[in-house]
């Protein structure tokens, strides 16, 4: 990942924030809202970083006031790195849009893209992207896009998982951290606004079955918890 952008910040802290702090504090925001751990070797997986680099991060942004231990081996934002932190996600769902809508790139390949465009989107080229789209409230997989004030709270459906069987469920959203997951759900027609029947799981495999367009579809209970929505 490229670290070429900085930005600081004169109205608070001053903080040099280069691409791997940016990417850090989204990392810290995006699993605490869904209610996952922010260890080091948590975020060292979805960074795809060393766990003695993500360490390192630590202290600095400890320092910075940034972030702060919460229990063992455990940090959450401080109000000041989730405002920065909800910054970054905006950028990186404006971006995502922005490659879905006007270059037609395939869901799979967004995310990755995204992730370095992120850290060159100026507030000024931001306030031009958000105008062009038609100010979008969600990204190509139903993320919500923060609003430009800042004040945002991320929260998240229950998964088709955990759905009543034998109910129609309408997806709302989709985990986008997994390409294979992502390519998996489009060649199976599943997006956001997508209404799924929902059957048991198989008895023996476990496997969640669900009905598409009236055709009949096995996936595994891990792929299952990456869709969320909320019953028809």
């Amino acid at each position: 990942m490229p670290n070429f952008v900085m930005r600081t910040s004169s109205e608070c802290c001053g903080f040099l924030l280069t691409a791997a702090v940016e990417d850090y504090l989204r990392a810290v925001f995006c699993l605490s809202a869904r209610r996952e751990t922010t260890s080091t070797s948590a975020l060292a997986r979805y960074l795809e970083l060393a766990a003695p680099t993500v360490s390192g991060m630590h202290r600095r942004l400890a320092a910075a006031g940034l972030i702060r231990r919460s229990g063992h081996h455990r940090v959450i934002l401080t109000a000041h790195g989730e405002r920065h932190a909800v910054e970054v996600l905006r950028r990186n769902r404006l971006a995502k849009v922005f490659l879905a809508e006007f270059l037609g790139m395939p869901w799979d390949e967004i995310g990755a893209e995204a992730d370095v465009l992120e850290h060159a989107i100026s507030p000024r080229l931001e306030s031009r992207l958000t105008t062009a789209l038609g100010n979008p409230t969600r990204d190509p997989y139903g993320n919500p896009i923060p609003p430009a004030t800042g004040e945002y709270v991320e929260s998240w459906q229950g998964s088709l998982c955990a759905a009543a069987p034998c109910r129609n469920f309408t997806v709302e959203r989709v985990t986008d951290d997994d390409s294979h997951v992502l390519r998996l759900l489009a060649g199976l027609g599943i997006h956001p606004g997508r209404v799924i029947a929902r059957a048991d799981a198989t008895p023996h495999s476990g496997a969640l079955c669900v009905e598409i367009d009236g055709h009949p579809h096995e996936m595994t209970g891990a792929v299952g918890h990456l869709v969320f929505g909320r019953a028809a």
